[in-house]
């Protein structure tokens, strides 16, 4: 019912009637049909055969939707939800937007919604839209400036413009993967840009997305605007879409590429990192760099034991911990110190800090915020420390301020360097080629003199961007760089889903506190849609099972009493020691399988993530009590060395059911 007191109601009121059986039924429909063909003569002598009745009653709603579509101009999606909310109906029982279409343009005769342009206007419309193309403005942006300019397009003419004039983002612009096709390669406005017939019917899968499908996240969003990550600790990542699915035969290309190291190159690289490990530890030993608290590259993390070397080096999850916060809490903090900074004017703490602004905003902080007042209560334990990681907090917020304003998007980019987005494009995949061609894995492998090299290669391929070098333009630079990052984060993402090895999963916890938002949070979306798998396996097995029971072949039961408790390996835990030396990226914690009583199945299981590096030595735990808050060896643990089969007998009886052992890995890669 509308404000007038008028009741709508799109299902008409009708008896309700017994179901009748299926065989009925049909025989039923059969026979109505027949009368009806025989009876539907009317006085005229024109035969009418009876339709069905209209399952809704569109009698008392033309006059609204007139108003809707016509006048105020809104889409049968919109008058579907508009008679939801008004009158308080789902959504389901309404008729459908293809019904409303139909009934406004078929029955009713109702105008367009939009006229359509004119053999006149659409030149003048796609060269605007060629114009704000070579903007690099994203293709929401580009319909909104053409709507401010009075230009009413609707969904599907504005997507055929853009799909007949190669105004496109994804998709097919460039060829299959590793390949450039010429006749892909139509500029704007030549309708050259080709759709892959085999790829129409696929599905879209994030493993079948080829380098030139690629679409930064920021592309479409207008400049100096988009999500800031908040968390330090926090990976950036990014999206990876398609506009088609691409053909097995450009699938089967996502293989190892054929371009093989030498062996003298491949002596170069591993003596670089052997160069880099000793300097990197040295550096250490010496305190000239702040420690590791994640692996980097190709060098693993540092002892979690050890201590910064200054305040300022506190880490956010040390922070979150010496604080209390959980992730929630620690967002809304960050939250209401970023208002406050906007309220003071505060954008540095150097700036601020002489004049007591920076200790007046800290404590506006503190006291506005519940958690953080108990929490520094003058009786609390820790003060020092707690201090300490308020002011490390608040100066990560005003970093990411700053570093919000500075932030350059792709679009951004090639805006300055004078590129449109098929152009950019082109440049960015022939750096793609060029690592691919030097079998690239990380900056840190590869070195600065013959990263310099690779970046030389693409300039010497692409002329404009070598007159931005000669040019030496600070900014241009800065823009070139975005692009070749951009590439390079592309490269190695289908690298990794080349050879899934690659792979460096981001731990979500790696320190005393509750660890990374995001990791957290992408860690329990794995574990539910786990979960979610399960279920329905079992439900499905329950199914089957319930259907007929298959007979399942008696096993064998004769086993040696001595094996009897390994007749299934048994999961055990395993610490990365602090003594450990290894070239690359290993977990700190991980778990494997004892298939028997014996070191060599010991050294299998604690070495199965370890590459090429070996096992020089393992230690049993035996708690005592609670660990340490790093997971390390406490007053609650003590630690046995075992080196033959009767000394991890012995651990395994003492131990019971959880066994913990750390192990102590070095000689190679991990």
């Amino acid at each position: 019912m509308d404000a007038a007191g008028t009741e709508f109601n799109f299902v008409p009121s009708r008896p309700t009637r017994p179901r009748l059986p299926l065989r009925v039924l049909s025989t039923f429909l059969i026979q109505s049909a027949l009368v009806a063909n025989s009876c539907a003569v009317d006085y005229n002598g024109q035969s009418d055969i009876m339709g069905r009745p209209s399952r809704y009653d569109w009698d008392d709603k033309r006059d609204i939707c007139w108003k809707l579509y016509v006048e105020e101009k809104k889409s049968p999606k919109e008058i579907v939800a508009w008679f939801s909310n008004h009158f308080g109906v789902p959504e389901s029982e309404l008729p459908s937007h293809r019904l409303f279409r139909r009934q406004f343009s078929e029955k009713w005769k109702f105008p367009p919604r939009r006229e359509r342009l004119s053999a006149e206007q659409e030149p003048v419309v796609v060269e605007r839209i060629g114009q704000l193309w070579e903007q690099n403005l994203g293709i929401q942006a580009i319909r909104e400036t053409l709507e401010n300019e009075g230009w009413e397009l609707g969904d599907n003419e504005y997507q055929r413009l853009r799909k007949k004039n190669g105004f496109r983002r994804r998709g097919d612009a460039l060829g299959a993967y590793g390949v450039v096709e010429d006749e892909y390669l139509g500029a704007p406005g030549t309708g050259a840009s080709k759709r892959s017939k085999v790829a129409k019917g696929g599905k879209r899968k994030a493993d079948q997305i080829a380098p030139e499908q690629w679409l930064p996240v920021e592309d479409d969003a207008a400049p100096g605007t988009g999500n800031v990550e908040i968390d330090s600790d926090i990976n950036m990542e990014l999206t990876l879409v398609g506009d088609n699915a691409i053909p097995g035969s450009a699938t089967s290309q996502l293989q190892p590429p054929a371009h093989l190291l030498t062996p003298e190159e491949q002596q170069r690289r591993a003596e670089h990192l052997a160069q880099v490990q000793a300097q990197s530890d040295l550096a250490l030993a010496n305190r000239k760099r702040r420690r590791r608290i994640r692996g980097y590259g190709h060098l693993p993390a540092d002892d979690p034991s050890l201590a910064p070397r200054y305040g300022s080096e506190t880490t956010l999850d040390e922070c979150k911990a010496y604080l209390q916060l959980t992730n929630p809490l620690y967002l809304q903090v960050r939250s209401d110190y970023e208002r406050i900074c906007v309220e003071m004017g505060i954008e540095r703490k150097k700036s601020v800090v002489e004049n007591g602004i920076w200790q007046a905003s800290k404590d506006r902080l503190v006291q506005e915020n519940v958690h953080l007042a108990t929490v520094m209560h003058p009786f609390q334990p820790d003060l020092d420390k707690k201090a300490t990681a308020i002011d490390c907090l608040c100066a990560d917020v005003t970093k990411r301020m700053r570093d919000s304003k500075k932030k350059l998007t792709i679009a951004d980019s090639n805006n300055a360097l004078g590129l449109n987005p098929t152009t950019s494009k082109e440049i960015r995949k022939t750096f793609y080629e060029i690592l691919e061609r030097d079998q690239y894995t990380t900056r840190l492998a590869c070195g600065d003199v013959h990263w310099a090299e690779l970046r030389q290669s693409w300039f010497d391929a692409v002329p404009l961007l070598q007159q931005v070098v000669d040019e030496g333009d600070a900014h241009k630079m800065k823009c070139l760089d975005i692009l070749c990052r951009d590439a390079t984060k592309r490269y190695n993402d289908d690298a990794v889903r080349r050879d899934p090895s690659r792979r460096q999963y981001q731990q979500s916890t790696y320190g005393p506190g509750p660890g990374s938002a995001k990791a957290n949070g992408r860690k329990e979306k794995m574990e539910t849609s786990g979960s979610t798998a399960k279920s329905a396996e079992k439900g499905s097995a329950s199914k089957r099972k319930g259907k007929r029971a298959a007979p399942q072949p008696e096993q064998n039961l004769h086993i040696d009493p001595a094996l009897a408790p390994y007749a299934s390996p048994v999961p055990c835990y395993f610490r990365l020691s602090p003594e450990s030396r290894l070239i690359g990226n290993h977990p700190r914690m991980w778990l494997g399988k004892l298939t028997g009583p014996t070191i060599q199945s010991l050294h299998t299981a604690a070495a199965s993530k370890a590459g090429a590096a070996t096992v020089s030595k393992v230690q049993g735990i035996i708690k005592n009590g609670e660990p340490g808050p790093n997971g390390e060896e406490g007053m609650g643990e003590d630690m046995y060395q075992i080196d033959d089969d009767g000394e991890l007998q012995v651990y395994l009886e003492a131990a019971g059911e959880k066994s913990t052992f750390v192990v102590c890995l070095a000689g190679g890669y991990a």
